[in-house]
């Protein structure tokens, strides 16, 4: 994710992206399991690349065509080798036959059947928040600023979203709320966001925390306003993940204090802001993030609402592959 990320971030690789084809995203863990119309054409272009059956993943760049005819391929973060990749596609493009390449040529049909085993979409009436991940280092203040990893595009922002279904942020509007009041974090939230959101995923898919690996947690709610207008809470608390009980003998960690604030509009029953700040102390490396960097060191997460508007917005959370797992519905 990280290093593919890094050759897009190239100028002219995103300008031949975008205006010499049609870019679409896809994750390869849903698209190669799913039993549909849409699985089984990314099966049909995949298995003319490298990656066929029987490996046990197929992620990379392909370049085809709107029938299926597998045009280039490769997975790779060198710019400069996702810019030939990109040349040489055009090149096949240009050798197929005129009657291929016309507008219209290739009619693509509603699909014929959908796999609702590997269909996200946000929860009806729930609300999505962007996550953005840092890593970073502290200044000759003892402040904080952005941090650098030997691991290629490591030092760049990670992307991902959580998502609250409508139960969810009822739960966080307390009945006859008043200044000073304070009471916990609804325990399923919290654990969401411990478990999936708290986590070092700059490098590439992170391994998330199990249960047990929440050592010690608090995350509080306090009204700080209330009226029958208008009513805002701040958020605060600390945590401690580890994979050992013993934190000095954990393998993998993130020691973090969290800050928050939200704003709820009583008259339209809705919360029209959500910020959520998780600063702290990382170490250690998940199963596909390796080069770490050496010891503690500092990693800001930041979760921010979402309109919710745009496909980007509406891409699912990493860790809703297990959707029941990340919901909390198999408590």
């Amino acid at each position: 994710m990280a290093g593919r990320a890094l050759a897009f971030a190239d100028k002219e690789v995103a300008r031949m992206a975008t205006e010499l084809y049609v870019p679409v995203a896809g994750d390869d863990w849903y698209q190669r399991r799913r039993d549909d119309t849409e699985g089984a054409f990314f099966k049909k272009v995949s298995d003319q690349g490298p990656r066929r059956e029987g490996g046990g993943t197929r992620q990379g760049i392909y370049l085809l065509t709107a029938s299926g005819k597998l045009l280039g391929f490769k997975n790779h973060q060198d710019p400069e080798v996702m810019r030939e990749v990109l040349r040489q596609g055009l090149a096949a493009w240009r050798r197929l036959p005129a009657a291929e390449r016309q507008p219209g040529a290739i009619q693509i049909e509603e699909p014929a059947k959908l796999d609702p085993r590997y269909s996200r979409t946000p929860p009806a009436g729930g609300l999505i928040l962007n996550v953005y991940t840092r890593i970073l280092e502290r200044d000759a203040k003892n402040g904080y600023c952005r941090g650098n990893c030997s691991f290629p595009g490591g030092n760049a922002a990670a992307r991902d979203h959580l998502w609250l279904t409508k139960s969810d942020w009822q739960a966080l509007i307390p009945d006859a709320a008043k200044p000073g009041d304070e009471f916990p974090l609804p325990a399923r939230l919290a654990e969401r966001i411990l478990r999936f959101h708290l986590v070092d995923n700059t490098r590439g898919e992170p391994t998330f925390w199990r249960r047990e690996d929440i050592r010690d947690k608090k995350l509080t709610l306090m009204v700080a306003e209330a009226s029958d207008r208008e009513l805002c809470l701040r958020l605060k608390g600390k945590a401690l993940l580890a994979t050992a009980a013993n934190p000095a003998q954990a393998q993998r960690g993130y020691e973090v204090e969290l800050q928050g604030v939200l704003h709820y509009d009583v008259m339209k029953q809705a919360i029209d802001h959500l910020t959520l700040v998780a600063l702290g102390d990382h170490w250690g490396r998940g199963e596909w993030t390796p080069n770490p960097r050496p010891g503690r060191m500092p990693l800001g997460i930041v979760f921010e609402l979402s309109p919710g508007d745009k496909p980007a917005d509406r891409v699912p959370p990493e860790a809703a592959r297990d959707l029941d797992s990340y919901l909390g519905r198999n408590n």
